[in-house]
């Protein structure tokens, strides 16, 4: 009997697969919703910008001057209407065509400083000794070049003077350097920095960048988070994507800011999805539209006139009736009687009960949900993004935190606002006057140190 070829060969025991470790609950919002990295915060990467239809115009007038044109043009649009994400795509035009190009941006925690403007102009980094007639004068020397500076509003004083001095020298034959200047309000409007209105002055044309739409910002929403990782079907739900485009008011910033607390929110909730219920306890409920006046039938309108046609024939009857009393002479003929007495308005009028609503108290976030916007708010805020920490730290507030509306206070205090932001010392004492209320005894002390406070009700 043959043995089989196959007896004496030794076989190895399959090895049991190892066993996943458990990697425990979420972290934060990218663990809960699987997203490589934070969509809507941090630098825009390259490839990330969408040319819209709202803002197409806007953007190839730009590439035309800075590839064609010289001389100055500005760009200005609302906050959060794109403009930074705009210059960056122009820049990138430019550098495909071979130019070479300059770019002036504010830096996440901070405003761009003279010597960082004089050592990009210079070309050389970390100039120190860089005077500016010799940065101007590099700027101005062959090879053609192109500057784009953001935010020209929020620059010190000394950087809008060196850009004013570099606009009075700038040739008018063409060919010369293009410049783009880019700010969120009217240059000329600013009566406290005479420098700016000056460059506003030497600008061959403005190109204003409008909002954008309800679908495009629904699809700046999804190629978002298409580039971290996630979709919205899978993470944001209809009702919710709604309420993030009307709250938006067509503004890729403002959207960012919407986005991050609502993530944010999703995470402190365990929502495993965006819902409108999780966008409203981000943001807060919205404030209630007016109520459009009835209009009235043309009925109801010649009644109207009527009835006014009549008073007005009684009022003139009455008014006769009395001079003619007064130069006659004739005294009053009604009998005499006990005057009724007057009734005061405060017996006329209802129990204020009655006649206005009870104020409506504070909606009750989990613990969770506030230490998350708070966490949220710090990062915000170290990052230099004022106008999302505020944001975050306003709904912990409304919902009673007082270390929340103290932190708000900070924001607008002169003695802690951060460089590019503007104090306002009746913000801060309003939120200060908030936080003592709620019960922060420190707010107490921030208070009397923040002075008196201003007209100034920048929010």
């Amino acid at each position: 009997m043959r043995r089989p070829s196959n007896l004496m060969k030794s076989t190895t025991a399959p090895v049991a697969a190892p066993e996943t470790a458990d990697p425990g609950p979420p972290k934060n919002y990218l663990d809960l919703y699987g997203l490589s990295k934070p969509p809507f915060s941090g630098p825009r990467e390259r490839g990330s910008y969408i040319l819209f239809n709202s803002q197409r115009r806007g953007f190839e007038l730009l590439v035309e001057h800075v590839v064609n044109g010289s001389g100055i043009v500005l760009l200005q649009g609302e906050e959060g209407a794109g403009k930074t994400e705009t210059l960056g795509a122009v820049a990138n035009a430019a550098a495909e065509a071979g130019l070479r190009t300059i770019v002036l941006s504010r830096p996440a925690n901070g405003r761009v400083t003279l010597v960082q403007m004089l050592s990009a102009l210079r070309g050389q980094p970390n100039a120190n000794e860089v005077t500016v007639d010799d940065a101007i004068a590099h700027f101005l020397a062959p090879p053609r070049k192109t500057l784009l500076a953001d935010d020209i509003d929020l620059m010190p004083a000394d950087c809008g003077r060196l850009l004013l001095s570099l606009a009075q020298r700038l040739p008018d034959a063409p060919g010369g350097p293009a410049i783009v200047l880019s700010s969120s309000t009217g240059l000329t409007a600013e009566p406290k920095r005479p420098e700016l209105s000056q460059l506003a002055g030497f600008a061959r044309d403005t190109i204003r960048l409008p909002k954008l739409g309800s679908g495009e910002i629904q699809q700046y929403i999804e190629r978002s988070l298409w580039i971290a990782g996630g979709t919205t079907r899978r993470l944001i739900a209809p009702d919710a994507m709604k309420l993030l485009i009307i709250r938006s008011g067509g503004a890729p910033g403002i959207t960012n800011r919407l986005m991050e607390a609502a993530l944010t929110a999703g995470f402190a909730r365990g929502d495993p999805m965006i819902t409108a219920k999780t966008v409203t306890a981000a943001m807060g409920p919205a404030a209630p539209r007016p109520r459009p006046r009835p209009r009235t039938s043309e009925s109801s309108g010649t009644a109207g006139r009527a009835i006014q046609i009549v008073s007005i024939a009684l009022l003139l009857l009455g008014t006769a009736v009395f001079l003619y009393r007064g130069l006659t002479g004739q005294p009053d003929r009604r009998p005499a009687g006990p005057a009724k007495p007057i009734a005061s308005a405060t017996s006329q009028a209802p129990p204020l009960a009655e006649r206005s609503p009870a104020a409506k108290p504070a909606e009750n976030l989990s613990p969770e949900l506030v230490a998350a916007l708070m966490t949220r708010g710090d990062q915000s805020l170290g990052l230099g993004d004022i106008a999302a920490a505020r944001l975050l730290y306003q709904r912990a507030a409304q919902a009673g935190n007082a270390s929340a509306a103290t932190a708000l206070g900070k924001t607008y205090d002169p003695n802690f606002a951060a460089p590019g932001s503007k104090p306002s010392p009746a913000r801060a004492t309003e939120w200060y006057q908030k936080a003592i209320t709620l019960g922060d005894a420190q707010a107490a002390d921030l208070l009397r140190r923040v002075g008196p406070p201003n007209s100034d009700k920048t929010r």
